[in-house]
């Protein structure tokens, strides 16, 4: 049955355990009057009474009592979807995002973090969901709630942060913030008590280690032409041969992030090799006249296991700059890709990578391509659209496991040619802060409430 959209207000009323309908939706939700009835909120179920309201036969205002309130956890009236599904009415969908550094306090919950889900949790507005952030340490198993923090709206037009107990969501929206959180002993306790949960859709678990994306995709027909020569623990041989193949080698690892740790080799026939990378204080340039001796220098302190050797490419570059792009990709309501943003980063000077923390630019990606393409902007607009579109569908096949959003790092040869250099199962959103990718910032934040409701089937 389809969902419809209402608006819930509260009865005080504390001896009945009921919900009052308007005739009109009891006729649509096929519910009698005085009929016993499975209500459900996320994965808290209680049964109550359907209840007409003859006073106002054509109104979209539901009712339900204190007491059904607060047995099935609802956090706040206002605008939310119900949706008959058998013997079962449903209301919701709530939707919850799981991440840890949770605090008690309501000016910061989730302390330095506390900015980025108040943006995230803004893209309810109109929506008709129950939307919020919890921690591993606030779900109650025996009972199906959650102890959890709402934005809302203030009554003097601004937001305040509410902690409310709630229902366990219909979906879980995956936000621990690093790989180290992830090893924690509640994190791996919370995932694996979740995965006892019959229909719980959890997305973006985890985060990617770029040589298993690698292994799913360079043998994919489909998509291998966009993926760099890469190979893992290189052996000094290894670096040799590929840069005999390439002038500009990559020593990236395998789970690094934030262009933390990459290396990059030029080769320069007649006068060695030359090493270049950040540090703390800075960008570093090492110039060494054997490809031994730039080796054991890159790996004195760094393991050779937890690293890959990738194949340059000659990227295009813009004022003398080489750049790359954040290709921002959703699923939307029906289930499928869509690019949200598309951003342009240009290289900071000396820099390695194109990462903002080291001198790196954000230009919006029509600009630039509009600059270097011109008439031909359309067409590379397209490639890059066409090949994020079929990287995103290829990479989560091979995953196996529920995507709501990618973010892959992009880059145009100077043959025009479209490569991937990285995958992201937990993008950044430091894109957004472009003053002009203000629109791509909220129309990727309603996409993730929009994939929500798809999994949670409203």
């Amino acid at each position: 049955m389809e969902t419809t959209r209402v608006r819930l207000r509260f009865l005080t009323h504390p001896h009945v355990c009921g919900i009052i309908l308007p005739i009109h939706l009891c006729q649509k939700l096929q519910l009698r009057p005085r009929q016993k009835i499975t209500i459900m909120l996320g994965k808290k179920e209680v049964v109550a009474t359907v209840l007409q309201d003859r006073q106002n036969p054509d109104s979209t205002i539901v009712k339900v009592t204190s007491l059904l309130r607060s047995e099935l956890g609802i956090p706040h009236g206002g605008l939310i979807n119900l949706k008959r599904e058998g013997d079962v009415l449903r209301i919701g969908p709530a939707i919850g995002i799981v991440t840890t550094g949770i605090r008690k306090d309501s000016k910061q919950p989730i302390g330095p973090r506390t900015s980025f889900f108040h943006k995230l949790l803004q893209a309810q507005e109109g929506k008709g969901v129950f939307y919020y952030i919890f921690s591993p340490h606030d779900v109650d198993w025996n009972n199906n709630l959650v102890s959890a923090w709402f934005l809302q709206r203030s009554k003097k037009g601004g937001y305040v942060w509410r902690k409310r107990t709630t229902a366990m969501p219909d979906v879980v929206y995956d936000r621990i913030p690093s790989r180290s959180a992830e090893k924690h002993e509640s994190v791996r306790e919370f995932k694996y008590k979740l995965a006892g949960y019959p229909h719980m859709p959890v997305f973006n678990q985890g985060f990617f280690n770029k040589w298993r994306v690698h292994q799913l995709l360079y043998p994919n027909p489909e998509v291998n032409e966009h993926i760099p020569e890469t190979y893992t623990s290189p052996s000094l041989q290894t670096v040799r041969n590929l840069l005999k193949k390439y002038p500009i080698v990559y020593l990236k690892p395998k789970n690094g992030s934030l262009g933390y740790g990459i290396v990059k080799v030029v080769h320069q026939p007649g006068k060695g090799y030359e090493a270049s990378y950040h540090t703390g204080s800075g960008n570093v340039k090492r110039h060494f006249t054997k490809l031994a001796s730039l080796y054991q220098h890159v790996f004195r302190t760094r393991r050779v296991s937890g690293y890959l050797a990738q194949q340059g490419i000659s990227l295009l570059t813009f004022h003398g700059r080489p750049f790359d792009f954040r290709v921002h990709l959703h699923k939307n309501q029906l289930n499928e890709w869509v690019v949200s943003c598309t951003a342009a980063k240009v290289a900071g000077s000396g820099s390695v990578t194109t990462h903002v923390r080291t001198g790196g630019t954000v230009i919006p990606g029509d600009e630039l391509l509009t600059h270097l393409f011109g008439r031909q902007k359309a067409l590379m607009t397209e490639r890059i659209k066409d090949a994020s579109i079929r990287l995103a569908q290829a990479i989560e096949q091979a995953k196996g496991m529920d995507l709501g959003e990618l973010g892959l790092d992009m880059g145009i040869d100077t043959h025009g040619h479209v490569w991937m250099f990285e995958a992201n199962s937990k993008p950044g959103r430091s894109i957004f802060k472009h003053a002009r990718l203000k629109h791509a910032d909220q129309e990727s934040r309603k996409l993730l409430v929009d994939y929500s409701c798809y999994l949670a089937n409203f």
